[in-house]
């Protein structure tokens, strides 16, 4: 199953989603249209996605938690994200298959920065991916060299296993669900591992993960989210 959380996203997309179900027609694609106020809904259903809509805007975490419950409950074994926005290559979702359908690992990362002259980033997230990184390698067994990336797939224990885990725990803000993703990952002893991806730029809008006032606060969220969880769940 091929996940694409969206929220505002109707000018993209219907184009992800043809682009995805044309390489891969045999794959369910389901949109997770996050209490969208445009067409987004209708734009991923005309280019032939199912879609689930949230009753209203919950953010990006419940958007993706969302896709987790609907992979197990259907028994799959599989389960790939990508964005709506265009940034993510669909052409590259059977590199993040191939770790998992080779039992090498349980969760897969896209990596913008194992090959750093494929993808240019502002300093400003740069700067923001080195801190992330440095926090995280204290964690052991760990290599991740890009810890906030959105682009990830799951085998069905890694899904079963981090559902369990959200149960326990309360509300993850978006700009640092996969940080705090990647440390309950390692706890739980599920092996994680990185491949190349090169993203695109947006075609329209901006990030709604890492708004301005997100950005400010992101070292303090980062900060929080390493304590709980070397606290544990509560």
């Amino acid at each position: 199953m091929v996940m694409i959380p969206a929220y505002n996203e109707e000018g993209t997309v219907g184009k992800v989603v043809k682009s995805t179900l044309a390489l891969y027609p045999d794959f369910k694609v389901v949109v997770i249209d996050d209490g969208s106020e445009d067409r987004t809904a209708k734009r991923a259903e005309e280019a032939g996605a199912d879609v689930v809509s949230l009753p209203f805007h919950c953010g990006g975490s419940i958007a993706v938690q969302t896709g987790y419950l609907i992979a197990a409950k259907n028994g799959y074994d599989y389960l790939v994200k990508i964005d709506a926005d265009g940034q993510h290559k669909p052409d590259e979702i059977p590199k993040m298959l191939g770790p998992l359908t080779d039992n090498a690992a349980d969760i897969t990362v896209g990596s913008r920065y194992i090959a750093p002259e494929t993808n240019e980033g502002s300093v400003v997230r740069e700067g923001g991916r080195v801190f992330s990184s440095t926090i995280v390698s204290m964690f052991p067994n760990i290599g991740v060299t890009d810890v906030t990336s959105g682009m990830r797939a799951w085998n069905r224990r890694a899904i079963e296993i981090l559902l369990s885990e959200y149960m326990d725990r309360g509300l993850i803000d978006d700009s640092v669900f996969w940080i705090a993703e990647t440390l309950v990952a390692s706890r739980k002893g599920l092996c994680l591992t990185e491949v190349p991806i090169k993203t695109l730029d947006r075609e329209r809008g901006e990030s709604k993960s890492f708004s301005f006032g997100k950005k400010l606060l992101y070292p303090v969220r980062l900060l929080l989210a390493f304590v709980e969880e070397i606290r544990g769940p509560r």
